[in-house]
């Protein structure tokens, strides 16, 4: 156990110590990370699994932040087309690429079917409507992180029940 502060004001007038604060940043870092993997697992539940299930493979968990400063949680995907799943495309603007070997060809070809074979014409005709009607985003980052924020503020206030056990007193 580390020193023990009686009140704010003992606190103030003695600043942390080098091996409090050590203390102090270990169990943030570690309460971030199960924070964040439980972040990962739902949004990859929530991820549509597309023309490879690449997208659920590509989300990651990374945390940010050294010493005194601020420690953030990041869940994010490595798929350049991440955010278009998650957003959804608005009508209008250019068609989405849609020849043989583009992850919507490849959807064609693993979801519909073609009468002649010809994934080609029919990946075409998806694009273009892409283009003009848009799509709905799956918001699967937007609704984990909503739905999870009782669980999520849970562990920050056991986190900082932890940090008043043991650097506090």
């Amino acid at each position: 156990m580390l020193r023990r502060y009686e009140s704010f004001e003992a606190l103030v007038e003695a600043p942390p110590t080098a091996r409090e604060e050590a203390e102090v940043f270990r169990l943030a870092r570690e309460a971030m990370a199960e924070v964040t993997e439980m972040l990962r697992r739902e949004v990859v539940v929530r991820t549509p699994v597309g023309a490879s299930g690449n997208l659920k493979g590509s989300i990651f968990t990374e945390i940010k932040g050294e010493g005194r400063g601020a420690i953030r949680g990041v869940v994010a995907s490595r798929a350049d087309y991440a955010d278009h799943v998650e957003f959804g495309r608005r009508p209008g603007g250019a068609m989405p690429p849609w020849r043989e070997g583009s992850p919507l060809y490849r959807w064609v070809v693993r979801n519909l079917e073609s009468r002649s074979g010809e994934f080609e014409s029919v990946a075409f005709l998806v694009a273009r409507a892409i283009a003009r009607r848009g799509t709905r985003g799956r918001r699967m980052f937007a609704r984990s992180f909503e739905e999870n924020q009782r669980r999520i503020e849970g562990r920050i206030r056991e986190l900082l029940d932890e940090i008043v056990r043991r650097v506090g007193g």
